[in-house]
């Protein structure tokens, strides 16, 4: 869709979210943008859903509406939605959980946001298991994922950390040797679909012909090493001048980036309020990611192959390990959705 149309539904959002936003300063507008309430962004979302698709809706269904929209169609309505909401020169904002009256606009730098997110992990994971070993903190331990406005078109992007990327990237492959190695399939349990309260049980099983103890010892092995990893990559990278790579991605026609950003020293040197500038004055050569993903890659899968081997010659099936149990409880809905696909195959 023509990006003069989206602009101008987006500016009459604004005026439906808060008559009196186009005679704010720019600081007031961009305060309102990102910190506006539940009922101003649905005024925003009916007005886009009337002039950019043609639905004609009141504010209170306007969400819902929203939710049941075909992919297809919300490409356009999240680019409408990134100019009633973003911040700064991109209009960049986070496709993330804000805590209540808590926005990009609170954090200055990438850093002081991760640094935060951290700690606030770090808190979680005590209160939930006394236990728990604190981590020490290192660049995007989780990705993140983003939108903002590059030559005035819309993009996705996620946020990687260099070890964060080389490692999912590590879990994605990981599954395909995996399965050379010990060819399974899931199956539907005895008790999958069966109704609980809250919904209905989750129950696949892996078949692997006899070997499951043996697959489920390797992708147990498989995840402490990605863990290892991370770690070891993060403590190369930490030390380095910062950096920061940009990798295009096909998404079926949709502007699609990964912002790679090599360690904190990174993070700190880049503002919410500038992104792509910031970033772009550390901007490196994307072809050393892809030369250390060969390199990751094909040292995973040689440490798979051997730890394969271990397994087959070395473990005891027979010997139980204590692990808790858990129960999968799916609302009907998503249940339902996911059996329908199973049988349609």
């Amino acid at each position: 869709m023509d990006s003069t149309k989206i602009k101008a539904a987006a500016n009459k959002a604004l005026i439906a979210a808060h008559p009196q936003y186009h005679a704010w300063s720019a600081q007031q507008q961009e305060t309102f943008r990102a910190t506006m309430d539940q009922a101003a962004e649905d005024r925003i979302d009916a007005v886009l859903l009337s002039d950019l698709l043609g639905i004609q809706c009141t504010a209170e269904s306007a969400e819902e509406i929203w939710d049941e929209l075909p992919l297809s169609e919300v490409n356009t309505l999240n680019w409408a939605k990134l100019l009633t909401s973003g911040i700064g020169d991109d209009l960049i904002m986070l496709n993330e959980y804000m805590a209540e009256n808590t926005s990009l606009l609170g954090f200055e730098t990438l850093y002081d946001y991760d640094y935060d997110d951290y700690l606030f992990q770090e808190r979680a994971n005590k209160e939930q298991s006394p236990d728990y070993q604190p981590c020490n903190y290192y660049a995007l331990r989780f990705s993140r994922w983003a939108r903002l406005i590059i030559g005035d078109q819309f993009h996705y992007a996620t946020l990687y950390s260099l070890a964060g990327y080389l490692t999912d990237e590590l879990e994605e492959k990981g599954s395909d040797f995996i399965q050379t190695l010990i060819p399974h399939e899931y199956v539907d349990g005895k008790n999958h679909g069966k109704p609980t309260k809250g919904g209905f049980l989750w129950n696949m099983e892996i078949k692997a012909n006899g070997l499951e103890k043996h697959l489920d010892e390797l992708k147990q092995r498989w995840y402490h090493y990605q863990q290892q990893r991370w770690l070891e990559l993060s403590l190369a990278h930490c030390q380095q001048p910062p950096a920061i790579y940009f990798q295009h991605v096909d998404q079926h026609g949709e502007q699609y980036l990964n912002i790679i950003f090599n360690n904190e020293t990174a993070l700190k040197q880049v503002r919410w309020r500038h992104f792509l500038a910031d970033c772009n004055r550390l901007k490196g050569d994307v072809a050393k990611v892809a030369e250390l993903k060969v390199q990751e890659l094909a040292k995973a899968e040689q440490w798979l192959q051997q730890t394969h081997q271990d397994i087959l010659a070395s473990f005891d099936p027979k010997v139980v390990k204590l692990r808790k149990k858990r129960k999968i409880v799916m609302v009907p809905g998503v249940l339902g959705g996911l059996l329908g696909e199973r049988e349609g195959d």
